[in-house]
């Protein structure tokens, strides 16, 4: 029984973010806390970020120091993804990076 139930509360999830939302229900949402955030640094400037909103939204980001091409230095490279859901019901998804080649995005649905 209790499977039979969660099986139901996903499928009504899983419906329920396929489908447009309304510009009062984004509203809505917008004023809750995140779902789950989790930051860490180090003494060097290195991070890695990861958040999860009420709205469907996801944000991970790491920054990690990497030698330059002469070896004399250190740069921070920037590597990330995140993901939201659009008006028209769809989910968007993009990762980027960040380094000595430049600023690059990615776009998946």
């Amino acid at each position: 029984m209790n499977k039979l139930v969660v099986f139901f509360v996903v499928v009504a999830l899983a419906y329920s973010m396929a489908a447009p939302v309304s510009d009062e229900a984004i509203a809505r949402r917008r004023n809750l806390p995140a779902l789950h955030q989790e930051e860490h640094r180090d003494d060097f400037g290195q991070y890695a970020l990861r958040y999860i909103t009420a709205e469907g939204i996801f944000f991970s980001e790491r920054g990690r120091l990497i030698p330059t091409p002469d070896g004399k230095d250190h740069v921070m490279a920037v590597e990330g993804e995140f993901s939201y859901i659009g008006k028209d019901g769809k989910k968007y998804h993009k990762k980027y990076t960040g380094d000595f080649e430049g600023f690059q995005i990615s776009e998946e649905i």
